[in-house]
């Protein structure tokens, strides 16, 4: 607790820790309401502002980005041109707090490359004062900041380049800070330096190999062959070894993972470093290991409420058909089955339905969309198409499709082939340009490119046994804005009307809604292929065209199981075949 001002400034030049304390803020807002005057109370509030700013990597990070996009803290929360902070850093003599003031202003519009020389002076200062033999493995995330904020603004303005890297190198081969944070500053150092001297990254080199043959930190022992792999390439040794090593190192961690789908990611690993290593022998070895181990991938195991044991039943039913579809049948059954299969997605007649119950006429609602706008969407209530998509649809393709992946039946390239020979997005049309010029295209040209992205983050995210959102933006945006254009186009293959002329005489096209409603097109599509397009665009439902195209999505709305939505639609559009 401070009493005045003399109070804080005495204990901030004593300051020697490197661990944040926490009540400093708390004992500094407690001094401020206890002054009268306004000039005291500024000078409490400036000091806040200064402990809750943050430096990462030698730039300025805030605490807090509020929804409008402004920050705390904020530089212009110093109304006084920052002369408060240039007078302190003027007059504090700790190293410690000497190289924030300084690289408080270098980071502001009163930029000096005389702060930042002083930042790197105190920060070089307080490190070479914290670490020492006696303080074996102090809280090195801290020294690990700390360093990184210094070399980051050494090479920003070449000072103290070479007295900043041998500092690390002078304690390598102490205990002062533990492994990894000696393993990521040298990583740190290879990846963020400007023109690294190749001696620097040859002593790396030296204590990184060390550390394996001496096996000094064994549960670091990836991290630093990884290293070795990099500093490999930047001095020009031979890389094969390292990669072979870490090979041998994820098999053996794999064998703590056995019976667990886990250990088909070490196998996956490995494999990839033994090819990199050119071990063909050890490739195919893995690759047998891989095979026998794709049974205990489980990709079912997804939480879910269930009630009934019927409703356990059908899941392992479905779980069983699935298995069976993709092992027995080839890659054209499993796109015919997603094109035509009644089993997979709810009835056209519950489309608009909504549940009634009781308790409804108790409570009031309200629906709100993307854009927390009032919606009529009828999803947005206990509708059961939306309950049968999300609750059974899904999980039936999720095995469809991960199975399918996993053991390459559903793939791009078969894909690709599928729509080719068997939709009508494989045909050849031709347009005439304004100068009168035949044009010969396919519309699956303009699908391709998208299906391209989905498949290889699908990929990626079996391998990583991860849901990679933004992987999936790409595919997603595109897929749903071509849709339309496939629509419209069909429906003119079909002589289904695709413009209207107004009043005035202009002409404009007409929308989704209409295409869909069209009795050409109804004669033509079943209805329950019409209500999973009217699902998925319409404006009262998903909604994807608008919520997409005016960015209402947010990166994690994205998802592998709407690429699989719109793949089925893209099928189920293309089950035609046009005369020329």
């Amino acid at each position: 607790m401070f009493k005045k001002l003399r109070d804080y400034y005495d204990y901030i030049e004593n300051d020697h820790n490197l661990s944040f304390d926490y009540n400093l803020n708390k004992y500094l807002i407690t001094l401020r309401d206890n002054y009268k005057q306004n000039k005291s109370k500024k000078k409490c509030s400036f000091e806040i502002y200064y402990n809750d700013f943050r430096f990462e990597k030698g730039t300025l990070k805030p605490e807090l980005t509020y929804a409008n996009g402004k920050q705390y803290p904020d530089i212009d929360l110093f109304d006084d041109d920052l002369k408060y902070i240039v007078d302190r850093a003027e007059n504090t003599n700790n190293p410690k707090h000497k190289a924030k003031y300084n690289h408080l202003l270098w980071e502001s519009h009163l930029k000096n490359n005389k702060y930042c020389k002083e930042a790197i002076i105190n920060y070089l200062t307080f490190l070479k004062l914290v670490i020492s033999k006696e303080k074996n493995n102090i809280e090195n995330r801290t020294v690990q900041s700390i360093y990184e904020n210094l070399f980051v603004l050494s090479q920003r303005i070449n000072y103290k380049k070479k007295e900043t890297i041998s500092f690390l190198l002078s304690n390598l081969n102490l205990n002062n800070i533990n492994g990894y944070n000696k393993f990521h500053l040298m990583k740190f150092i290879c990846e963020q330096g400007k023109k690294n001297d190749k001696n620097i990254l040859l002593k790396f080199y030296s204590y990184s190999n060390k550390v394996i043959k001496n096996d000094s930190y064994p549960e670091l022992k990836k991290e630093y062959l990884s290293l070795l792999i990099l500093l490999s390439k930047k001095t020009g040794n031979d890389v094969k070894p390292y990669h072979s090593l870490l090979a041998e190192t994820h098999l053996m961690e794999s064998e703590k993972h056995k019976e667990s789908f886990i250990v088909h990611d070490y196998y996956i690993k490995a494999l990839k470093q033994y090819q990199l290593a050119g071990n063909t022998k050890k490739v195919e070895e893995v690759t047998v290991l891989i095979e026998k181990e794709k049974d205990n991938l489980n990709f079912k195991e997804v939480k879910v409420e269930h009630t009934s044991d019927e409703l356990q039943q059908w899941y392992e039913t479905l779980d069983n058909f699935t298995t069976e579809l993709v092992e027995k049948h080839l890659s054209k059954d499993i796109y015919e089955y997603l094109m035509l299969s009644e089993y997979i997605f709810p009835k056209a007649k519950v489309l608009d339905e909504k549940f009634s119950s009781p308790l409804m006429d108790l409570v009031s609602t309200m629906n709100f969309d993307f854009n927390r706008n009032v919606s009529e969407s009828s999803i947005g209530g206990l509708n059961p198409y939306y309950i049968h998509i999300k609750n059974f649809s899904l999980r039936h393709l999720l095995l469809v499709f991960s199975k399918g992946t996993k053991i390459g039946k559903i793939s791009f390239e078969s894909l690709k082939e599928f729509l080719a020979n068997y939709t009508w997005y494989g045909n050849d049309f031709t347009i005439v340009n304004p100068d009168g010029k035949k044009v010969v295209f396919k519309y699956l040209d303009l699908i391709l490119p998208s299906l391209d992205s989905y498949f290889k983050q699908s990929e990626i995210d079996l391998k990583l046994h991860k849901n990679n959102p933004i992987g999936y933006i790409l595919s997603i945006d595109s897929l749903t804005l071509k849709f339309e254009g496939v629509l419209r186009a069909f429906s003119r293959q079909i002589g289904a009307q695709t413009i209207e002329v107004k009043e005035n005489g202009t002409q404009e096209r007409i929308s989704f809604d209409k295409l869909l409603e069209n009795e050409k097109l109804t004669n033509l599509i079943p209805p329950d292929d019409i209500a999973l397009f009217k699902f998925l665009f319409s404006k009262d439902k998903l909604n994807l065209r608008n919520n997409i195209a005016h960015c209402f999505y947010k990166p994690n709305d994205y998802s592998a199981s709407i690429v699989w939505l719109l793949i089925c639609a893209f099928l189920k559009l293309g089950n035609y075949k046009f005369k020329n």
